[in-house]
C-alpha cells in the first residue's frame, strides 16, 4: 500500500444519543477513531450494477487496519463524516485476512 494514496480522512463517531463508558449520555457526537483513505470510484460494470440497485451514494474506501473497527469491537450506531457529509457503514471487511488494509462501504446519508 502506498501511503500517498491515502488522501482522504474519515472521521468515524459516536452518535449524541449514546453513552459513554461509565454510563454518562453523551450530548454532541464524539470521535471515535479517524482514518486516512484511499477513494475507489466505481467504474464500468460495477457503476451500473450499483446504479440498478440504487447504491449510486456508496463510497468505497480502503484504509489501514484498525482493530476497533472490527464488528466485534465496533459501537453500535457509528457514523462516519467525510467531507462534512455524514455517512452510516454499510460494511467494514479485513482484506485478506492479513489485518493491513480494510474496505469500507459507507452511504451517504440524506
Amino acid at each position: 500500500m502506498n501511503p500517498g494514496d491515502l488522501r482522504q480522512k474519515l472521521t468515524f463517531q459516536l452518535p449524541s444519543d449514546s453513552q459513554d463508558a461509565d454510563g454518562f449520555p453523551i450530548m454532541e457526537p464524539s470521535t471515535y477513531t479517524t482514518a486516512w483513505g484511499a477513494l475507489k470510484t466505481l467504474k464500468g460494470k460495477t457503476f451500473y450494477a450499483a446504479a440498478q440497485i440504487n447504491m449510486e451514494n456508496n463510497r468505497v474506501f480502503t484504509i489501514r487496519y484498525q482493530r476497533k473497527l472490527m464488528d466485534d469491537e465496533r459501537p453500535k450506531g457509528l457514523n462516519v463524516l467525510w467531507r462534512g457529509i455524514s455517512h452510516e457503514i454499510e460494511s467494514i471487511e479485513n482484506d485478506d485476512g492479513l489485518n493491513i488494509t480494510m474496505t469500507v462501504i459507507l452511504k451517504a446519508v440524506r
